[in-house]
């Protein structure tokens, strides 16, 4: 005996409603529990310090490693073109504060050619960034 299928042929449906959720879902878990560093890409060793305080207004940050090569905002600069690249980069900045990020092996003498650069560049104050002391539980 031969059986004839019958030409009546059911949809398959699928809901993609539940997928849509848990994608979503995964998404927002990655979203927030990303950290993004600011100073990714240049190898610091900041000093530290016992009077570390944490900051919350945005000021521009410039960033000098151990072979002197120095990032102003996001910007790679040679010595000579940071008082430049500090008085286009403050126009982007309510206040015009300036965060140095120096290593700690960088010469005393250093450190202030980029203070006096800040200055020059109209900096209305210079603060530096340092690391929490080795123990601290900040």
């Amino acid at each position: 005996m031969l059986y004839k299928r019958t030409s009546k042929r059911s949809d398959i449906l699928v809901d993609l409603s539940p997928l849509i959720d848990v994608v979503f879902l995964l998404l927002i878990f990655f979203m927030v529990s990303t950290r993004f560093r600011d100073d990714a890409g240049m190898d610091l060793t900041l000093p530290s310090s016992q009077s570390r305080q944490q900051s919350k207004a945005e000021f521009l940050t410039i960033v000098m490693d151990k072979n002197k090569d120095i990032k102003v905002g996001d910007k790679m600069v040679t010595m000579d073109e940071v008082k430049t690249a500090i008085v286009e980069s403050l126009k982007d900045f309510e206040e015009k504060m300036v965060v140095l990020k120096v290593d700690q092996s960088i010469e005393h003498g250093t450190v202030i050619k980029l203070m006096d650069a800040a200055k020059g560049a109209n900096a209305e104050g210079i603060t530096f960034s340092t690391s929490a002391p080795t123990g601290s539980a900040r």
